[in-house]
């Protein structure tokens, strides 16, 4: 048993002699070494290692503050040139506002409002002919028209000498109009006419008279729109209220009316076709025949009891055809261009003679046409002045006819 003990303690002997005393010499060199080391090196070497270390911090510390100055110069630079960038595209940014708001205004001043355009059109339509236009409800129209007409001609007398007789027409219209609805209008015309006429150079008559008044009726059935002319049906009659033809002395006097009651119709048409305005009118003339008569149309100056009297006339009635265009030169101007035609058909007169008994003429039938030039103006937004020109291009009708019209509205 002491055996065992005491074996297993010099075991333990050994193993702690092996492992700890190779340690503790290795121990003991590395100590000698750093001391042999430490030995080497002394304060004057010590000194300028530190300086030289100083040294490169401080080397570094102003490159890192060289580089910071240098990073800071670049964002600076960069900060103006972004800002210089922006404020010169803001100032594009203001002209270029700046120049679409000039064109925009431009574009309004040029651009026609709704009611302008309407009130052109009326404009350009008032200038052709009252049949184009209507009133607006509860309107009163009040117009005054002063027209003149030049016919001239060769006239054969007794003696087979050929004359030039001058005939000068001026006529003075005041018209009424009022609205009962936006497309039902009622109109009436009072002319009052003055007549000069001379043949060769000494004989010349005048006369100054009522002419014959008419009472009209204007109706839209339905409004325009779309491909949709505007449509106006108009209905008149005329009264023979000025001096009849038929009850004269052709020697010494001149008529101003036609002597009979007529009734006239028509259909009016009229369309935008931008730029232009276009209109038409196709109408019929009916004059109601005259009985009752007894105008001394002969008398036999050998024997003055030879006469032929005119105891009846029935008056052809006649067809017209009118269509031109208008346009609009600016927002107070017009110009319009219209061309008239009219076939009559012939007339029958019934005489009587104390001689020779009753007896029938009819006169043959005639074409006329007219070409036709209006403006209108403006004067203020609820003023407007009409003129036209008239060229005759037949005998039947005149040289040339002037008109003025001068509307108002209340």
């Amino acid at each position: 048993m002491k055996i065992k003990i005491i074996s297993r303690f010099l075991s333990l002997f050994f193993f702690m002699l092996i492992f700890f005393v190779p340690s503790s010499i290795m121990a003991n060199e590395a100590l000698k070494g750093v001391q042999l080391a430490l030995s080497g090196v002394s304060a004057d070497n010590a000194a300028p290692a530190i300086d030289d270390e100083n040294k490169n911090v401080q080397t570094e510390a102003k490159v890192a503050d060289s580089r910071k100055s240098a990073e800071q110069e670049t964002k600076d630079s960069k900060q103006d040139s972004l800002s210089k960038t922006i404020e010169q595209e803001l100032n594009e940014l203001r002209q270029e506002i700046k120049k679409i708001r000039g064109e925009s205004e431009a574009r309004k001043k040029l651009e026609v409002p709704e009611e302008e355009k309407s009130q052109t059109v009326e404009d350009i339509l008032s200038a052709a002919g009252r049949q184009y236009s209507l009133l607006k409800k509860g309107t009163v129209g009040l117009s005054y028209q002063f027209a003149y007409s030049y016919y001239s001609g060769d006239v054969i007398d007794e003696t087979t000498v050929v004359l030039r007789r001058c005939n000068h027409n001026i006529t003075n219209t005041i018209s009424v109009e009022y609205a009962l609805l936006n497309n039902l209008t009622l109109s009436s015309n009072f002319p009052f006419v003055y007549k000069y006429n001379k043949v060769g150079t000494t004989e010349s008559m005048d006369v100054t008279d009522l002419g014959d008044i008419s009472l009209g009726l204007g109706w839209q059935p339905f409004k325009a729109g779309g491909r949709i002319p505007a449509t106006i049906f108009t209905l008149g009659v005329s009264l023979p209220t000025g001096s009849s033809p038929f009850k004269i002395n052709y020697a010494k006097e001149l008529p101003t009316g036609t002597g009979y009651y007529g009734i006239q119709g028509s259909v009016s048409l009229s369309a935008v076709v931008d730029p232009l305005v276009a209109f038409g009118n196709l109408g019929y003339n009916y004059g109601f025949p005259k009985s009752g008569l007894s105008q001394i149309i002969y008398e036999d100056p050998t024997d003055p009891s030879s006469k032929i009297y005119l105891t009846k006339v029935e008056p052809g009635s006649s067809i017209s055809l009118a269509f031109g265009f208008g346009y609009a030169l600016s927002y107070q101007a017009s110009l319009n261009l219209a061309a008239q035609f009219s076939y009559a058909f012939g007339s029958k007169y019934y005489n009587k003679g104390t001689a020779s008994g009753r007896s029938e003429n009819e006169t043959g039938s005639s074409l006329s046409s007219a070409l036709n030039i209006g403006t209108g103006w403006r004067i203020t937004p609820a003023r407007s002045i009409y003129a036209s020109v008239g060229i005759g291009l037949t005998n039947n009708d005149p040289d040339v006819a002037v008109s003025l019209k001068l509307p108002y509205e209340f």
